[in-house]
């Protein structure tokens, strides 16, 4: 009896011990130091992980200190985007304890490393703030794809997918999180399975550069001239990637989709199709003889239109669709006026709702529109591939002919810009406005450094930023964008186009631009948004009478800024920043291309409040012709 109550007992403590979780990699740093068994800072270690795994229940990442110093410890925690709610909150509760217990027991400053969360604490609060991804730590799947073509193509396809989903994660996405899945097809291994992940304190760039960091790090890590590991990960204190053959998270919607091959006929089913007699059809084909000589011919068009098709969507990801015209019809009520919500150079916009009660936006080309198919296929080619949230998301597009050409962004429920500073829901709350201000920031940095090809908008205004329902800008309407070499003045083979007031000098006058005229136009945009002022209106100051950014610049100068500022923000608003806008503005509207900052500069002055700023250089002049293009007046050409 004894003997069996001690089989049990030690049954017990094995099923015990197997149901703990053990860390992947444990990170005890000796040189920080220690703590006594007793000290405060072992009480508020103890606090700060009981706070840090409640306040991760909800979007799995918390960051926050405990007690005062000389114990005050810092910390922060991050669980898996697919690993969220209860199962995240007691998994690093049990974390913390156990590191404080065992693991890294009196250590000061201590890194955990779980398969589906991390814990980070310490006494530094700087070396927590560092964007520094160390301690790194890596492993990898035992087995390999094999031969030196075999190997190459395997590790390239899971870099490229590891890329795909940097840009999905970083420009994408508000949790800084995404998965992703990409076909292969030899030595057994069908799919490559891959997941990404920076800490959400990061923004876009700093995330995307980070991953960049242990995405190159694979072919070494993981590879070798003639064999790669099917498997593995890196995972750092700020960012984190992971691949497999075999699914190892859990796929959502928003999953990419890459290469994947479509569901082939089965043998049954074309027996089916193809085994009709031979009698049979010359039966079919002599009564129904009128019937097919229509349908060939609506073939012969609506093969014309599929190939139309394949050339645009070519490149686009598994998120673009092609919608049927019928859909569309049915979504705006058959482009009702009461559904019509605006008019553009391409034509009018449209509110819609999808059968799955998604609501989206259609704009549909007008028979009279000066753009065409070279502006729909371009506006498809650029937006498609590009993946930020600050860049209006284009859904799809619908060709029923050559004149009826629709495309079908995501709906942007508080309008353009352009109704925010001047209509009659204009925003007098200067926290918002600073928050258009970054977000188009961060989108023209994305077009300009990270996209897959430098872009250049050509045509950056009020009207073509969109806010979403919590007041976040998207650019949109890419008819006349462009790619060009980053940092570098192409001349362009047609005249200028663009919009009077935001067009740069060097684009008008000499038919040359580059990512500098955009940040010419961002400029002027601030400018508008400080002052509640249209860019092309006339302003008098000493009797004169000045373009926006000339009387900008006299004000600035003569240091009365506050009269630059909309009235509607009355006094609430912050003097300083404010201040740093207009000069930012004015350094972006220079007269001179090369004297302009980038947009990453522009990005890092818009943060850095302590960073030192350059002194504009006064505007000159600039001669156009206004004409009217399209529907809005204003537009340019020569």
């Amino acid at each position: 009896m004894l003997h069996l109550l001690l089989l049990l007992l030690a049954t017990a403590i094995t099923q015990a011990a197997s149901a703990t979780v053990s860390p992947l990699f444990t990170n005890c740093s000796q040189t920080a130091g220690t703590y006594t068994a007793n000290s405060s800072y072992r009480s508020n270690l103890r606090d700060l992980g009981a706070a840090l795994a409640a306040g991760a229940r909800a979007s799995g990442f918390a960051k926050g200190s405990a007690g005062e110093a000389p114990y005050k410890v810092y910390g922060l925690v991050l669980c898996r985007g697919d690993y969220a709610g209860a199962d995240c909150t007691d998994g690093l509760k049990t974390a913390f304890v156990d590191a404080i217990e065992s693991a890294c027991p009196r250590i000061l400053d201590s890194t955990v490393y779980y398969d589906q969360y991390m814990l980070r604490f310490t006494d530094d609060e700087y070396s927590l703030s560092s964007l520094a991804n160390a301690p790194e730590w890596s492993g990898m799947n035992m087995n390999s794809v094999k031969g030196a073509g075999a190997a190459a193509r395997f590790m390239g396809t899971a870099v490229a997918l590891m890329g795909k989903m940097a840009d999905y994660a970083a420009f994408n996405t508000s949790d800084l999180y995404a998965t992703g899945e990409s076909w292969f097809g030899e030595q057994g291994v069908s799919t490559v399975y891959g997941l990404v992940q920076c800490t959400p304190d990061l923004t876009g760039p700093q995330c995307r550069s980070c991953l960049d960091g242990i995405i190159k790090q694979m072919p070494a890590q993981f590879g070798s001239a003639t064999e790669s590991r099917v498997g593995g990960r890196i995972l750092g204190v700020r960012c984190n990637m992971r691949y497999e053959k075999d699914l190892f998270f859990m796929e959502s919607n928003s999953t990419l989709k890459i290469n994947m091959p479509k569901e082939k006929l089965s043998t049954g089913k074309k027996i089916i199709i193809f085994g009709v007699p031979a009698f049979v059809l010359l039966i079919i084909l002599t009564i129904l003889r009128p019937y097919i000589v229509r349908q060939v011919r609506e073939l012969i068009l609506h093969r014309d239109l599929v190939m139309l098709e394949k050339e645009i969507v070519s490149g686009c990801d598994s998120r673009f669709s092609l919608f049927q015209f019928s859909k569309i019809k049915d979504a705006t009520s058959n482009f009702s006026e009461r559904t019509k919500i605006g008019e553009g150079g391409f034509g009018p916009v449209y509110q819609g709702r999808l059968s799955n009660n998604q609501e989206i936006a259609v704009k549909r080309l007008s028979p009279n529109s000066r753009q065409g198919f070279r502006e729909f296929k371009n506006e498809i080619k650029l937006i498609a591939s590009l993946q930020h949230k600050n860049l209006v998301r284009l859904l799809g597009c619908c060709i029923k002919s050559k004149l009826e050409m629709i495309l079908v962004y995501e709906y942007m429920p508080n309008g353009s810009l352009e109704d925010s500073i001047y209509g009659a829901r204009a925003q007098h709350n200067w926290p918002v406005r600073r928050r258009i201000i970054e977000g188009v920031a961060e989108g023209l940095l994305y077009m300009h450094d990270y996209a897959h090809e430098c872009i250049v908008h050509r045509d950056l205004k009020p009207s073509n930023v969109l806010l979403d329902h919590e007041m976040n800008p998207k650019i949109s309407d890419f008819g006349i964008a462009r790619i060009c070499l980053s940092n570098v003045t192409e001349s362009s083979t047609t005249t200028a186009m663009g919009t009077f007031g935001y067009i740069a000098p060097e684009y008008y006058n000499q038919n040359v631009y580059s990512t500098r005229s955009d940040v010419f136009s961002f400029g002027i945009l601030v400018l508008e948004i400080v002052s509640g002022k249209r860019a092309a209106g006339s302003y008098m100051l000493s009797g004169k009478s000045h373009e926006l950014r000339k009387y900008a610049w006299q004000l600035w100068r003569d240091q009365r800024c506050d009269e630059l500022v909309d009235p509607s923000l009355g006094e609430e608003y912050q003097e300083m920043d404010v201040l740093r806008c207009i000069q930012v503005a004015l350094l972006c509207v220079q007269d001179s291309a090369e004297d302009r900052p980038t947009m990453h500069e522009v990005t890092t002055m818009l943060s850095n409040s302590s960073r030192g700023l350059l002194v504009p250089a006064q505007p000159g002049s600039f001669n156009v012709d206004i004409v009217v293009v399209g529907d809005t007046e204003g537009e340019v050409s020569r």
